[in-house]
């Protein structure tokens, strides 16, 4: 009983020291899975072009201090967090992230056709 008990608690110890690794590794097989059956998450808040522009998601060719010059109302970047997945995975600027993402998009049509 004793021998069961500690395998118990090593069990516990381990699990808890390797937490962050194991969310990580449930979380991304989740994202597969929801991939995989074609689930998409939506958007939980709207944003704004000012949480865009914190997340740094502008540059001198996307500028989006312009559009908060201009009391822009709409509600900020449309599919930001493909882009900042794809900023964060490849390690590259926002610009590079945008041009990848709409050589996706056009490969992706072209291969509809």
């Amino acid at each position: 009983m004793i021998i069961l008990l500690t395998v118990f608690i090593l069990i516990i110890i381990v699990c808890f020291l390797l937490r962050k690794k194991i969310y990580e590794v449930a979380n991304r097989g989740a994202d597969q899975m929801n991939r995989l059956l074609g689930y998409h998450l939506l958007p939980t808040t709207l944003g704004s072009f000012e949480d865009d522009i914190d997340d740094g998601l502008t540059s001198s060719q996307f500028d989006l201090e312009a559009n908060l010059d201009q009391n822009d109302q709409r509600a900020g970047l449309k599919d930001k967090e493909e882009i900042l997945k794809i900023m964060k995975k490849q390690k590259v600027s926002f610009d590079e992230a945008r041009l990848i993402r709409q050589q996706r998009l056009l490969k992706k049509n072209v291969s509809l056709l």
